[in-house]
């Protein structure tokens, strides 16, 4: 007869139950009632509302009667009935299986048919967690894109096919589905595996008939990724993870390891830590631990530090004691700068202890990592420290310094850097100013107080060695007016090749109108003969705020003719689109009369936003290149020229309202 529900069996009746152990209706608990029997003797409207009142709307009831009125009690809503007579076996046998029949139908999945997860969780629990068996995980990879791309309609087909594949071929196993694209198989031996391996086989061969015959002609479809960007996915195919419960106490552990297992058939990196390979357990890694692999493995200086930054890199946070550990007890200096480097990358508070005697330390590469270290550990609070680094003796620890003023934001640090931007070189070995000049450079950027950019400026005119690109760099990211004075000035000279590699560190806003129009006049009355420095500046012209000005516009809009390449001319099209430029009447005509005659070559983004222009009605578009556009081997062109087609009807047909 199977197991026995956890519920009672309830009677409802003024007469005696005809089945011993019953629970009066009266005393019923919601959560603690299986099945209900019923008296044919009651009025079935009365019954019905006082099961409401207490049984759940789930419970199923049958009426205990001879079958003169049972159609009017299956109306109401009875389960069913037992004839009047039966036996007490056969009525708890009844009751029995009808309740464990409606519990099952209530935790199959609608979409599949399948057992959904309390009848997966109990499986699992019993014949791989408690057992020895085995459960196959089945992933579809890439179903959310092609949900998304063909709908909810096609997606559910997709996973009605897999129910069934998974059904016909693994007859005689648990099969269930846990939710979306997510099914689990449960069961033991030989047979058992190979039978998944035909399942995933047979889907995978399939796959290919579920997309349409243009995509499945390209092998995969063109569909939106989660920033927004269209991107390529394959054809849908099935990753099956097989793993045993050993070492598993829950189904959730279970769960786990068959994630891990799928990342490592796709070739993906797995989640491990430095922390878990020196101590297998869930505990925290001591200074023994790390003596005991040195021991027992004997590598040599470049594994263990590669080992030791490994911690840091992962941002391994149970690794940091040890790592204080290692450098306070190392005795190579080369471990110890790995294990300050690691710490700062790890950035706890509990590393600033054995960071600051790091500072000291007799040898300067480890002086130099605690000082990388000390400004994501300590932030502002690292300030005094570093300052009194910038005065060290070795130039390497002198870099970090400056470089870490920048990064603590301590209040004091815009004054050390532009005592530093402003020192002579006399005296001073020339390499060494020349990288500490850069360091500063650097420091200053990442601080971005443009009270340092008169400092930068004059660095740019003294020309002391260090790069301009470098100079550029930090002078366009602190801002401010006196940056777009020395803007001006260069492009008015001519020499403005490394202005325009760094433009885009330029950030306009907070700038005043009067000064970025001069900067829009400036920019757009200079022929660049470097196409990168063309799409430079009309990126630059795009990110400044607000309308474009009459001039800027007549000179985008000149720019249409004169522009051949696709990447430049892509990047015109979103200037004008950022800048609010409308086209003129004729010159969507002229692009698609280029484009016909092969001169001119549009990017997919150009096509999209070429026909964004055209979708307004404003603007006259060849019937057949929309015809050819809606043809287009980009989804993402395809979907712009299908509403392009829809717009224009709608205005077509509002217009002849009128």
């Amino acid at each position: 007869m199977g197991e026995q529900p956890s519920g009672k069996f309830v009677w409802m009746g003024d007469e005696n139950s005809p089945f011993p152990g019953f629970t009066d209706i009266g005393s019923c608990n919601r959560k603690d009632c299986s099945a209900v029997l019923v008296s044919g003797n009651q009025d079935p409207g009365t019954v019905l509302g006082i099961i409401r009142d207490f049984c759940s709307s789930e419970t199923p009831w049958l009426v205990y009667c001879s079958d003169e009125n049972i159609e009017q009690w299956l109306d109401t809503g009875a389960a069913g009935f037992i004839p009047a007579g039966t036996s007490e076996k056969t009525i708890r046998a009844t009751l029995h299986g009808i309740s464990k029949l409606l519990e099952s139908a209530s935790t199959r999945n609608p979409l599949s048919g399948l057992p959904g997860n309390i009848s997966i969780t109990s499986s699992l629990n019993s014949v791989v967690v408690d057992g020895h068996g085995l459960a196959a995980y089945f992933d579809i990879s890439g179903f959310k894109p092609f949900n998304d791309y063909y709908g909810f309609s096609r997606g559910d087909a997709v996973l009605r096919a897999v129910a069934s594949i998974l059904t016909e071929n693994l007859s005689g196993y648990f099969v269930g589905h846990v939710g979306g694209d997510d099914f689990v198989a449960v069961g033991e031996g030989n047979d058992f595996v190979e039978s998944v391996k035909r399942a995933t086989r047979i889907f995978n061969g399939r796959a290919g008939g579920f997309y349409s015959g243009r995509d499945h002609a390209a092998g995969g479809i063109e569909a939106l990724d989660r920033s927004g960007e269209f991107r390529f996915y394959p054809v849908m195919d099935i990753t099956v993870s097989i793993i045993d419960g050993s070492g598993c106490s829950s189904v959730e552990e279970l769960a786990r390891r068959a994630g891990l297992e799928k990342k490592r058939l796709k070739g993906e990196l797995l989640p491990d830590t430095v922390a878990s390979f020196l101590n297998e357990g869930d505990e925290i890694p001591e200074y023994h631990d790390f003596a005991d692999w040195l021991r027992n493995s004997e590598p040599d200086t470049v594994e263990i530090k590669a080992l030791i930054e490994s911690a840091g890199i992962l941002g391994d946070t149970k690794m940091a004691g040890c790592l204080i550990e290692i450098l306070n007890r190392e005795n190579d200096h080369k471990i110890r700068k790995s294990a300050a480097r690691a710490l700062g990358n790890i950035a706890g508070r509990d590393s600033e202890e054995a960071l600051k005697i790091a500072m000291k330390d007799s040898n300067a590469h480890v002086r130099t990592a605690a000082t990388m270290a000390l400004p994501f550990v300590l932030g502002r609070k690292a300030g005094v420290l570093l300052k009194n680094a910038v005065n060290d003796g070795n130039t390497w620890v002198r870099r970090a310094a400056l470089r870490g003023l920048g990064i603590s934001g301590w209040q004091g640090a815009a004054e050390i850097l532009k005592d530093e931007l402003g020192k002579p070189i006399e005296g001073r070995f020339w390499l060494n100013h020349r990288q500490e000049l850069a360091a500063a450079l650097e420091g200053a950027a990442f601080l971005g107080n443009p009270r340092l950019a008169g400092a930068v400026v004059d660095i740019l005119r003294e020309n002391p060695g260090v790069k301009k690109k470098i100079v550029w760099k930090t002078l366009l990211t602190l801002g401010g007016q006196i940056c777009v004075d020395e803007m001006l000035k260069t492009m008015d000279s001519g020499d403005y090749f490394d202005l325009l590699q760094q433009l885009d560190r330029f950030d306009p806003h907070g700038v005043s109108a009067r000064l970025l129009e001069k900067l829009e006049f400036s920019f757009t009355g200079i022929k660049l003969k470097r196409r990168s420095d063309r799409i430079a500046v009309l990126r630059f012209l795009g990110r400044l705020p607000g309308k474009a000005s009459v001039r800027t516009s007549k000179w985008l809009l000149d720019s249409l003719d004169k522009t051949a390449d696709p990447d430049e001319f892509e990047a015109l099209l979103e200037s004008m689109k950022s800048r609010e430029v409308t086209p003129r009447g004729y010159d969507l005509a002229r692009i698609i009369d280029r484009v016909a005659g092969n001169k001119l070559k549009l990017t997919r983004k150009g096509i999209v936003s070429m026909l964004r222009w055209a979708s307004t009605g404003k603007y006259a578009l060849s019937k057949a290149y929309l015809d050819e556009l809606l043809r287009h081997d980009s989804r993402e062109v395809r979907i712009a020229a299908a509403r392009t087609v829809i717009s224009l009807a709608r205005k077509q047909a509002k217009q002849k309202k009128k």
